[in-house]
């Protein structure tokens, strides 16, 4: 009974939520080494997910978050600025709950598979019988008999291939009859086995858990890269939504400026200066204006909550965002200087971007299975050496008889003739390797056109911008201009209403311009590593692009010829 008690208790000393926190603290330990590794910082990983509500629990309810009150449903309308956003986003978002899911799975894969002991915990079985023994139509008497036997174990595979396995196992028989009919026995054994050719030396045994750790430190890397994106994008659409805004507010005042020009074209028309043709066109541009502006509205209000689905707040948040300030502060500061050459930005992008360490990984292993597929032709040849000792049987099985113990040494060997399966399967990594350093020639050639492309829009979005300042500029003077025209008689209302609508195109294009070359350049720098997010989402610029070299010092093969593969600066 006291070891059925035992064995009960190890099978029965977690409960499920117990097993999930010892579950958390691997996976945490394991990315706080990763992130140590792959970043040079160990910042704490939180997978907990603690979104706003997505339905208020009240018509009037409330969210508070970093010092503001958000109405739900109702009351005085909260703004948020570009940082508020930022940091709403990185709580809240549903894809970047997701990445960080999956970043936490690999590493509680990882933490699993890098145990240097692998337990477990009473292999065998655990069995009970009740018999009832009848003889003729005379009841017997009833005998009751019970067994259990279990087996510890713990194994540790070395690199070049050798398996340790220390073991004990216990037996257990009782017809519950007395001390007499109870039998006890133990084993403790030891056994250590090393391949000789095949699977031996080169790493070729610990070859999936280089691959596992590798990956992990790659999806690190990647899902850091991942939050500079996901930020990045999270401020184009907040100044998305400013766009459609400011266009809301140049509508607006577009049609302050038309309503002006139809009460002149009627004051000329009363005093017969101008025709009523002239002062009904001008009353027709404001009334399409005035039905543009009520689309202008439609769509701002709906690239407002389709906004607030992105950062993961309610749709029954009454928010709006910070303009004109953020546009304004954005005018202010203008287009900043691309800070980077074409040809340095290939070269940097050959060296921090996670889908080129991915792709030199998958090379290396192409190569790697070659050699694995060859190793395949070697004959087995395994030593394998055994001690085992008893316990006192039948009683003191706790104490073994470590003197009396049984040794055994054994030379297996092994050769299939038939090699057909290892012949096919070597041809077929020879084709995967050529396979994939063509994939590896053509995706840095994608690289390359990437950027190059990415370059020239980035170049273009900052000729246009300031080619827009232009246009403006030169649509207010002609505005201006005829207008006064218009008031003294020399010139149509044509004219005037052909200004007002170039200077609304212009203005409207001015904004565009702005924002397409701000959120360009900020993406391009992330693609450039330039670009770090911190704790709680606030987004900022680096003086130099951080690259992988930390990952790369440790894996060798990643560091690749990137400084080969780029271009000069006269390619």
């Amino acid at each position: 009974n006291y070891l059925f008690a035992i064995v009960l208790a190890g099978l029965a000393g977690c409960t499920p939520s117990q097993y999930a926190s010892q579950a958390d603290r691997a996976a945490y330990s394991t990315l706080r080494a990763g992130r140590g590794t792959a970043l040079g910082q160990a910042d704490e990983f939180d997978i907990t997910y603690n979104p706003f509500a997505d339905i208020p629990s009240e018509p009037t309810g409330t969210i508070e978050f970093n010092g503001k009150v958000i109405p739900l449903g109702g009351g005085q309308v909260q703004t948020l600025t570009l940082d508020d956003c930022l940091k709403i986003a990185h709580r809240n978002s549903r894809s970047l709950q997701s990445r960080k899911e999956r970043l936490f799975s690999s590493a509680l894969a990882l933490a699993s598979e890098s145990r240097i002991w692998n337990w477990s915990l009473f292999e065998g079985d655990l069995d009970g019988d009740v018999d009832a023994i009848r003889q003729g139509n005379t009841p017997g008497d009833a005998v009751n008999t019970a067994s259990a036997d279990g087996t510890i174990s713990l194994t540790q595979r070395f690199f070049n291939g050798g398996i340790l396995t220390l073991a004990a196992m216990m037996d257990f028989a009782t017809s519950f009859a007395g001390s007499d009919s109870t039998f006890v026995g133990s084993l403790l054994s030891a056994s250590f086995t090393q391949p000789l050719l095949r699977g031996a030396w080169g790493g070729l045994a610990f070859e999936d858990q280089y691959r596992i750790e590798r990956d992990f430190l790659i999806s690190v890397f990647q899902y850091e890269r991942f939050t500079q994106t996901f930020s990045t994008d999270i401020l184009t659409r907040y100044y998305l939504v400013l766009r459609q805004r400011d266009r809301l507010a140049n509508d607006q005042a577009n049609i302050k400026r038309l309503t002006n020009a139809v009460i002149v074209a009627q004051t000329l028309v009363r005093g017969g200066q101008k025709s009523r043709l002239e002062a009904d066109q001008a009353e027709q541009n404001l009334i399409n204006a005035q039905v543009r502006y009520q689309q202008t509205i439609q769509q701002y209000e709906d690239a407002l909550d389709n906004f607030k689905l992105t950062i993961g707040l309610p749709i029954e948040a009454i928010v709006d965002l910070n303009y004109p300030g953020d546009l304004d502060m954005l005018n202010t500061v203008g287009a900043k200087d691309i800070p980077l050459a074409e040809a340095q930005a290939i070269t940097i992008a050959l060296k921090v971007r996670p889908d080129v360490l991915a792709e030199r990984a998958d090379l290396r292993d192409a190569n790697r299975n070659v050699e694995i597929a060859a190793n395949n032709f070697l004959p087995s040849i395994d030593v394998n050496y055994t001690v085992s000792a008893a316990g006192t049987d039948p009683k003191r099985f706790e104490r073994v008889e470590f003197h009396k113990n049984l040794r055994t040494a054994t030379l297996q060997f092994n050769y299939n003739l038939d090699q057909t399966d290892n012949r096919n399967a070597y041809r077929n990594t020879l084709i995967a390797r050529d396979k994939a350093r063509r994939d590896y020639d053509e995706f840095i050639d994608i690289v390359r056109l990437d950027v190059r492309r990415s370059y020239r829009s980035m170049r273009r979005s900052h000729q246009t911008y300031d080619l827009q300042k232009r246009n403006v500029e030169v649509a207010r003077r002609r505005l201006s201009l005829a207008v006064m025209r218009f008031k003294g008689g020399q010139a149509a209302a044509r004219d005037v209403l052909e200004a007002d609508e170039d200077l609304l195109n212009a203005e409207n294009g001015l904004t565009s311009a702005l924002i397409d070359y701000t959120t360009t350049r900020l993406i391009f720098l992330a693609d450039m590593g330039m670009i770090w997010v911190d704790q709680e989402g606030g987004l900022h610029e680096r003086q130099e692009p951080f690259e992988f070299n930390r990952i790369s010092q440790r894996y060798e093969h990643l560091a690749g010829d990137a400084d080969k593969l780029a271009p000069t600066d006269g390619q």
